[in-house]
């Protein structure tokens, strides 16, 4: 890897350079935080993980250090949204699985929950002899459902999760990944790093912490690839966001529509 780049600042510039680098890793930080403490997010939970998560990008305003959003990018920031979601789920949807079984199986066992290397995902009993790789409420009203199913959690509540993942930690993860974390390990201060400036091996590096934070690694590293290089060619960390929201919208309504709630 090349030397680290370092810009000599003044007084007044360190300090902002501090602001900056706070206003970036603190809200990230937070929302992790926030999942340990609150545990399964499921309920009340998330919507509160998610307002707390709008109330820190308020509060600090990372866009301050960012042109506003090119609108030529967005075209091309949804495009690369969508190919990542059909990235994310496509070796595991009904088809493949029905009609390639040995290629999902294989998917699983490989790119998959990185804890359990060569496992598939474990499968519960769902009703009537149903096997899915998800558990549901066992008794009550509501069994036979998953916590996250609106029929159990309600539509606002629904509503509000969807905007969690499609907006909020869509901003808080690419705000940490793409504008604070590839620059700063490029450079300091990081705000004063070319935007468009590529470097391969701390792209891979960036996309390995951003992929190994998901479920589905292996997509999560292809994801965090694709979006750090929407940002480096447009400049835009709009363009990512964008992309990274209509990845994580799109996975929503598949989950509902399919109820496929291992991805949630």
């Amino acid at each position: 890897m090349s030397e680290r780049e370092h810009i000599e600042l003044t007084p007044e510039e360190e300090r902002e350079n501090t602001k900056a680098v706070i206003t970036h890793v603190l809200p990230f930080a937070i929302w992790l935080t926030l999942m340990v403490w609150l545990g399964d997010p499921s309920g009340w939970k998330y919507a509160a993980r998610s307002m707390a998560g709008l109330g820190l990008l308020l509060a600090f305003r990372p866009w301050r250090w960012y042109p506003r959003l090119q609108l030529k990018n967005i075209p091309v920031a949804i495009g690369v949204g969508v190919l990542i979601f059909f990235v994310w789920i496509g070796l595991e949807i009904p088809w493949v699985a029905e009609n390639a079984p040995a290629v999902t199986e294989w998917y699983d066992r490989l790119f998959v929950d990185i804890t359990k290397p060569f496992k598939l995902r474990e499968l519960y009993d769902i009703g009537n002899g149903v096997m899915a790789p998800y558990e549901v409420i066992s008794e009550g009203e509501h069994a036979g459902l998953h916590v996250y199913d609106p029929r159990v959690t309600g539509w606002l509540n629904f509503w509000v999760h969807m905007f969690g993942t499609s907006v909020v930690i869509a901003v808080i993860e690419e705000f940490f990944f793409r504008g604070f974390l590839y620059r700063w390990m490029l450079g300091s201060p990081f705000f004063k790093i070319d935007a468009g400036k590529l470097h391969w091996p701390m792209l891979l590096v960036i996309s390995c912490f951003f992929g190994i934070e998901h479920f589905e690694w292996m997509a999560g590293i292809i994801c965090g690839i694709a979006f750090g290089l929407l940002y480096i060619k447009t400049q835009d960390i709009w363009a990512a966001i964008i992309a990274h929201g209509t990845t994580n919208f799109l996975l929503g309504l598949y989950v509902i529509k399919y109820n496929a709630y291992q991805f949630w």
